[in-house]
């Protein structure tokens, strides 16, 4: 299989579905479109990494990135309409609903996946879907962790800072290039401590 998740933390999908029914019950983005939540439906987690600027201005590159969680895309009608992510404890359990929103990220997720499935470098191996967020610089990409063997496949997901391309494969240096510029630059104004 060219793509494939990791797999489902305990709880998981229970707390986005919980936090889904909280959001039934008041006014939001989902509730003023009209959504069935009862015939709402979760994608396959993929976990997500952070990186922090710090890390990556001392030269930490994707070896810096912690895993965080897991996110899930909410559908409906096959579209995807929401987004919601768990964090997990020591033994891997989800045990916090951290959001669920509604941003462009989560379409531009949709449309990603579709996308990297068509790259000949994913016909042709095995990739792990991770999401990695960069929050001092706005950015989210699709990481496409390779089993063994390839490179791995960065996706900036569309909006995407400059000088990254949103929704143009990349390889892991050409990513860290990109990236660590800004990185450095907002480690400079923030000191050691930025996310």
């Amino acid at each position: 299989m060219p793509l494939h998740f990791a797999a489902e933390p305990p709880n998981g999908s229970s707390l986005i579905h919980k936090g889904l029914d909280k959001v039934a019950t008041r006014t939001s983005p989902l509730s003023g479109r009209g959504v069935d939540f009862a015939a709402l439906q979760l994608s396959p987690p993929h976990a997500v990494y952070d990186l922090r600027a710090d890390a990556v201005a001392g030269g930490g590159g994707l070896a810096s990135a912690t895993a965080t969680g897991f996110r899930y895309l909410v559908q409906s009608g096959g579209a995807s309409i929401a987004a919601g992510e768990v964090l997990t404890d020591a033994t891997g359990a989800a045990t916090l609903l951290a959001n669920i929103n509604y941003g462009p990220y989560v379409e531009a997720t949709a449309k990603a996946l579709t996308q990297v499935a068509q790259l000949p470098a994913v016909g042709a191996g095995s990739f792990e879907v991770r999401l990695l967020r960069f929050s001092a610089i706005a950015m989210i990409a699709l990481w496409l962790k390779a089993d063994s063997g390839a490179a791995d496949i960065l996706y900036p997901l569309a909006p995407a800072p400059e000088p990254l391309q949103a929704e143009s494969p990349c390889s892991t240096a050409d990513f860290i290039k990109a990236i660590l510029p800004l990185a450095q630059k907002r480690a400079e104004k923030r000191g050691p401590s930025v996310p």
